[in-house]
Protein backbone atom coordinates (compact mmCIF):
# COMPACT_ATOMS: atom_id res chain seq x y z
CA UNK A 1 0.00 0.00 0.00
CA UNK A 2 1.36 3.62 -1.08
CA UNK A 3 2.37 5.66 2.17
CA UNK A 4 0.19 8.14 0.90
CA UNK A 5 -3.16 6.15 1.15
CA UNK A 6 -1.68 4.37 4.95
CA UNK A 7 -2.24 8.32 6.37
CA UNK A 8 -6.22 8.37 5.46
CA UNK A 9 -8.71 8.13 7.95
CA UNK A 10 -12.40 7.36 7.53
CA UNK A 11 -14.20 9.92 5.85
CA UNK A 12 -16.25 12.02 7.60
CA UNK A 13 -18.44 12.89 4.79
CA UNK A 14 -19.31 9.24 4.91
CA UNK A 15 -20.01 9.40 8.77
CA UNK A 16 -22.20 12.45 8.68
CA UNK A 17 -24.31 9.75 5.62
CA UNK A 18 -24.61 7.28 8.06
CA UNK A 19 -25.56 9.48 10.90
CA UNK A 20 -28.43 11.10 8.66
CA UNK A 21 -29.33 7.38 7.61
CA UNK A 22 -30.09 6.78 11.34
CA UNK A 23 -32.82 9.54 10.91
CA UNK A 24 -35.05 7.77 8.34
CA UNK A 25 -37.22 4.98 9.38
CA UNK A 26 -36.77 2.75 11.96
CA UNK A 27 -37.47 0.09 9.61
CA UNK A 28 -34.72 0.98 6.96
CA UNK A 29 -32.09 -1.49 8.63
CA UNK A 30 -28.21 -1.22 7.83
CA UNK A 31 -24.73 -2.29 8.75
CA UNK A 32 -21.59 -1.72 7.34
CA UNK A 33 -18.12 -3.63 6.85
CA UNK A 34 -15.26 -2.25 9.08
CA UNK A 35 -12.71 -4.15 6.62
CA UNK A 36 -12.51 -6.15 3.78
CA UNK A 37 -9.46 -7.69 3.10
CA UNK A 38 -8.93 -7.72 -0.97
CA UNK A 39 -6.21 -9.62 -2.64
CA UNK A 40 -5.25 -8.62 -6.13
CA UNK A 41 -4.01 -12.11 -7.34
CA UNK A 42 -6.14 -13.77 -7.79
CA UNK A 43 -8.54 -11.00 -7.25
CA UNK A 44 -11.32 -11.55 -4.76
CA UNK A 45 -12.27 -10.61 -1.34
CA UNK A 46 -10.29 -12.87 1.12
CA UNK A 47 -12.28 -12.02 4.28
CA UNK A 48 -14.60 -9.20 5.92
CA UNK A 49 -13.32 -8.08 9.64
CA UNK A 50 -15.74 -6.79 11.56
CA UNK A 51 -14.18 -4.75 15.13
CA UNK A 52 -16.03 -4.71 18.17
CA UNK A 53 -14.74 -4.10 22.26
CA UNK A 54 -14.94 -7.38 24.14
CA UNK A 55 -18.39 -6.84 25.37
CA UNK A 56 -20.04 -5.86 21.87
CA UNK A 57 -22.45 -8.48 20.66
CA UNK A 58 -23.76 -9.00 16.76
CA UNK A 59 -26.74 -6.86 16.08
CA UNK A 60 -29.54 -8.91 13.99
CA UNK A 61 -28.56 -6.76 10.55
CA UNK A 62 -25.00 -7.66 11.35
CA UNK A 63 -26.14 -11.01 11.17
CA UNK A 64 -28.09 -11.06 8.29
CA UNK A 65 -25.39 -9.84 6.49
CA UNK A 66 -22.49 -11.40 7.63
CA UNK A 67 -24.56 -14.96 6.96
CA UNK A 68 -24.56 -13.76 3.41
CA UNK A 69 -20.94 -12.34 3.51
CA UNK A 70 -19.89 -15.73 4.35
CA UNK A 71 -21.34 -17.12 0.96
CA UNK A 72 -18.29 -15.09 -0.41
CA UNK A 73 -15.32 -15.22 2.18
CA UNK A 74 -14.67 -15.98 5.76
CA UNK A 75 -16.11 -13.12 8.13
CA UNK A 76 -14.02 -12.47 11.57
CA UNK A 77 -15.25 -10.57 14.36
CA UNK A 78 -11.96 -8.96 15.61
CA UNK A 79 -12.11 -7.96 19.26
CA UNK A 80 -10.28 -6.15 21.70
CA UNK A 81 -10.55 -2.96 23.78
CA UNK A 82 -7.52 -1.36 22.70
CA UNK A 83 -7.82 -0.84 18.72
CA UNK A 84 -4.43 0.80 18.66
CA UNK A 85 -2.33 -1.77 20.56
CA UNK A 86 -4.27 -5.43 20.75
CA UNK A 87 -4.18 -7.85 22.03
CA UNK A 88 -6.54 -8.74 19.87
CA UNK A 89 -9.10 -12.07 19.87
CA UNK A 90 -10.33 -13.16 16.49
CA UNK A 91 -13.73 -15.23 16.07
CA UNK A 92 -14.75 -17.21 12.84
CA UNK A 93 -18.21 -15.86 12.69
CA UNK A 94 -19.77 -19.46 11.36
CA UNK A 95 -23.39 -18.13 10.92
CA UNK A 96 -26.15 -17.12 13.43
CA UNK A 97 -30.00 -17.21 13.95
CA UNK A 98 -30.37 -13.20 13.79
CA UNK A 99 -34.19 -13.80 15.29
CA UNK A 100 -33.56 -13.66 18.74
CA UNK A 101 -32.17 -10.48 20.76
CA UNK A 102 -29.01 -10.79 21.00
CA UNK A 103 -28.46 -13.70 17.96
CA UNK A 104 -27.32 -16.54 18.56
CA UNK A 105 -23.69 -16.91 16.77
CA UNK A 106 -22.20 -19.91 15.68
CA UNK A 107 -18.30 -19.36 16.70
CA UNK A 108 -16.05 -21.49 14.69
CA UNK A 109 -12.01 -20.99 15.51
CA UNK A 110 -10.69 -18.26 18.02
CA UNK A 111 -7.37 -16.79 17.73
CA UNK A 112 -5.45 -14.61 20.36
CA UNK A 113 -2.77 -12.64 18.89
CA UNK A 114 -1.19 -9.51 21.14
CA UNK A 115 -0.16 -6.98 19.23
CA UNK A 116 0.08 -5.62 15.22
CA UNK A 117 2.62 -7.88 14.29
CA UNK A 118 0.89 -10.69 15.50
CA UNK A 119 -2.12 -9.66 13.49
CA UNK A 120 -0.12 -9.47 10.61
CA UNK A 121 0.98 -12.89 10.84
CA UNK A 122 -2.43 -14.28 10.93
CA UNK A 123 -3.37 -11.95 7.97
CA UNK A 124 -0.56 -13.24 5.87
CA UNK A 125 -1.40 -16.81 6.99
CA UNK A 126 -5.31 -15.88 5.76
CA UNK A 127 -4.07 -14.64 2.20
CA UNK A 128 -1.58 -17.45 1.85
CA UNK A 129 -4.56 -19.65 1.94
CA UNK A 130 -6.66 -17.62 -0.20
CA UNK A 131 -3.32 -17.50 -2.89
CA UNK A 132 -2.63 -21.41 -2.18
CA UNK A 133 -6.45 -21.98 -3.00
CA UNK A 134 -6.34 -19.54 -5.93
CA UNK A 135 -9.26 -17.94 -4.18
CA UNK A 136 -12.39 -19.47 -2.25
CA UNK A 137 -14.58 -20.04 -4.86
CA UNK A 138 -17.43 -20.78 -3.15
CA UNK A 139 -14.91 -23.60 -0.94
CA UNK A 140 -14.64 -22.36 2.46
CA UNK A 141 -13.17 -24.62 4.97
CA UNK A 142 -14.92 -24.05 8.18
Amino acid sequence: MKDKKRQLKGSDSRDAFKRCHKNLRADFYATDADLALISKSPPGTVAYLDYKRTHDYVSFAEAIQYNEWMLVAPVYIVESDDPGNGPFTIRRYLGADWKPEPPVVNWGETVSVLDWAEFEQWELALREEYQKRGGWKGCLKR
